[in-house]
């Protein structure tokens, strides 16, 4: 899990999943969102408790690490990169193209149109 990554309301008590979509106005917020928010606001919360808070703090800190373990740690050889590089390359050059066909016909430049008053 990625800090970015949807917080896992399932991972919590129900009690306090109200907690946490009240907090956010009702949409679930990121595991990052979670994790900015102080203990000591946490604990003011109706029906959150020191259990509740560890919970979620064993939910940020795991995405926290895994995070920095990602980052630290080479997850792709050079051959994969190149092979990942040249297929995004494939795909920017087909949106490029689908982008063309879709565009309007260019009009000819002004310096070669025809004024509308000449004769």
């Amino acid at each position: 899990m990625h800090l970015d990554c949807p917080f896992p309301l399932e991972a919590v008590p129900s009690r306090f999943r109200h907690v946490l979509l009240g907090e956010f106005n009702g949409r679930c917020p990121s595991v990052r969102e979670v994790d900015e928010i102080p203990d000591k606001h946490w604990l003011t919360a109706p029906g959150m408790g020191p259990t509740s808070l560890q919970i979620i703090r064993n939910i940020t800190n795991a995405a926290r690490q895994q995070e920095v373990s990602e980052i630290a740690s080479p997850r792709l050889s050079d051959a994969e990169l190149l092979r990942r590089l040249e297929g995004l390359q494939e795909d920017l050059r087909w949106l490029e193209a689908q982008l063309k066909a879709r565009m309007p016909k260019a009009q000819a430049p002004a310096s070669r149109a025809q004024p509308r008053n000449a004769k």
